[in-house]
């Protein structure tokens, strides 16, 4: 059994860090790799390339939403308008993983060469302890890491609020913009939910990727094997939890 969940692999950028403070820096590294190529070489397509937060199925998905389509002479351009032309004067960046399976090593490797043709130097550093990683990301002590993002109900505010809001519990990114604070506030209180709710959450995606405190891999799947005398097995995007388990049955 196959099909998407609602959920978003991605590098976190610490808005806070360095020359990661610039936001055309950010948008640099977003244009500087091919996603669609990571899914189909690397992962020979069990996922959906992502290009915003919101994975399909949420409400207020755009499947148009294309903010940072491979371009490496724009991630030139980019970095060369925030001061460092071929990447001259750039630091090398860290990118942190918490797990180091062989794809996801593969994964990161194309990453640091695409990055490396336009100039910005990667260097790959793995931390396998979660509960010591996940508190040096919590405490901004890491410039650029990957992370995944799982939905608790299929609610565009499960994702938005909680990780680009300035007082979201878990913006990991330090990230701020007061004119997405407002628009993430205001929907929060909308009472209309299929019109002006859910265009002030596609506005302020927007507004977030044009900032790029993240840059999206993929949407996450879900795949399981069931043997074939277990029958009604019925899940949606939120996962395994939410299998209704009084409606499985076994063939005798």
């Amino acid at each position: 059994m196959r099909r998407p969940i609602l959920s978003t692999r991605f590098l976190g950028i610490n808005t806070a860090y360095g020359p990661l403070r610039n936001p055309l820096v950010r948008q640099a590294f977003s244009s500087a790799i091919d996603r669609e190529a990571l899914v189909r070489d690397i992962h020979q397509n069990r996922y959906k390339s992502a290009q915003g937060i919101l994975p399909p199925g949420t409400y207020g998905f755009d499947p148009q939403f294309l903010p940072f389509p491979y371009d490496p002479e724009r991630a030139k351009a980019l970095l060369a308008r925030a001061g460092y032309p071929g990447g001259k004067g750039l630091p090398v960046i860290e990118i942190w993983s918490s797990v180091k399976p062989l794809d996801i090593e593969r994964e990161h490797d194309a990453i640091k060469k695409y990055r490396g043709e336009v100039g910005i130097g990667v260097e790959l550093r793995y931390h396998l302890n979660w509960p010591q990683f996940k508190a040096m990301v919590e405490e901004g002590k890491l410039p650029v890491f990957r992370w995944s993002y799982t939905a608790d109900v299929p609610d565009p505010d499960n994702f938005l609020y909680s990780l680009f809001h300035s007082k979201g519990k878990t913006n990991i990114t330090s990230y701020h913009n007061a004119q997405v604070d407002r628009l993430l506030d205001r929907a929060r209180a909308e009472q209309d939910q299929k019109n002006t709710r859910f265009e002030s959450y596609r506005q302020a995606e927007r507004l977030i990727m044009q900032d790029a405190p993240v840059f999206p891999i993929n949407y996450s799947s879900y795949e399981r094997l069931f043997q074939p005398y277990v029958k009604s097995i019925e899940v949606n995007a939120l996962g395994d939890p939410y299998i209704p388990m009084r409606k499985i049955w076994l063939v005798k």
